[in-house]
């Protein structure tokens, strides 16, 4: 499960820049603090129970964009076993949408499972990029047209804010054996109070808002449905809010518990 996560805690809330229309906005660096709690259960599922934080930092260097999320999550299955997960990931994605680093460890009960370090690079023209592991896997060639995670979703709120309702996406974000993914996105405007009541807690004025829903099929195999989906709703200035991760056989729902809003870079 835990390269399902993935999306919940890179993807969504890489989903960081603005439409067109509101150019004149900047992003919000922010810190943020996420509860996690189990949303519905399917009767063949062997979830009882699931419990976690998200720790996320979202911030802008001179030359790029950088995230850094470390996630704890609790499962009890139905036979009383429980499972401790802690996900740590840090990325940086440049300006322009051109290279990436990201490191990603996973662990549970305390042991390690899986790491993920590297860097990648997609060629000017808009053709196809190269990723390379630095523990020496072998690299990965990215098709053509592929994005890192702040580009793709650039393009996909631009497309909201035009009056589109769908972008599909091959996406990069480096932290699964599984990447790239074929991201099918779905997507239209929040109702203005719906909108303004994100992150109106934290003081925050009001701005548009998107839904989003979001499919990921691995571009490594033929599977017709999705690893895993997800919605969410974001501000216009890439705050998020009201997430849901949905599995297989159950869904964790997200929602946005502490907000601190950190200063632009002085470059």
């Amino acid at each position: 499960m835990h390269q399902s996560l993935r999306l919940l805690f890179i993807t969504a809330l890489s989903m960081l820049i603005l439409p067109r229309f509101a150019a004149a906005m900047d992003l919000q660096p922010h810190r943020a603090v996420y509860r996690m709690v189990l949303a519905n259960v399917a009767r063949n599922s062997d979830i009882a129970f699931a419990s976690g934080l998200m720790a996320y930092r979202f911030a802008r260097s001179c030359d790029g964009w950088t995230v850094e999320n470390r996630t704890l999550l609790q499962l009890l299955y139905q036979d009383d076993t429980e499972v401790d997960s802690l996900w740590s990931f840090v990325s940086w994605e440049s300006l322009d949408g051109r290279r990436f680093r990201f490191h990603a460890r996973y662990d549970q009960d305390g042991r390690t499972v899986e790491k993920f370090d590297g860097d990648a690079d997609l060629d000017a023209s808009g053709g196809s990029g190269r990723v390379r592991f630095w523990d020496g896997k072998d690299p990965i060639v990215l098709p053509k047209g592929t994005v890192f995670p702040t580009a793709h979703v650039r393009e996909l709120l631009e497309a909201a804010a035009a009056g589109r309702s769908r972008l599909d996406r091959t996406v990069f974000d480096g932290a699964s054996p599984d990447n790239p993914y074929q991201v099918n996105a779905r997507f239209g405007p929040l109702p203005s109070d719906v909108a303004a009541g994100i992150g109106k807690t934290f003081g925050l004025a009001p701005l548009p808002g998107w839904w989003t829903q979001m499919a990921f099929f691995p571009t490594n195999g033929q599977e017709t449905l999705p690893d895993f989906e997800m919605g969410a709703w974001y501000r216009a200035d890439g705050i998020a809010d009201n997430i849901v991760q949905q599995f297989d056989t159950f869904s964790l729902d997200v929602r946005l518990k502490q907000l601190e809003l950190l200063p632009a870079p002085d470059c």
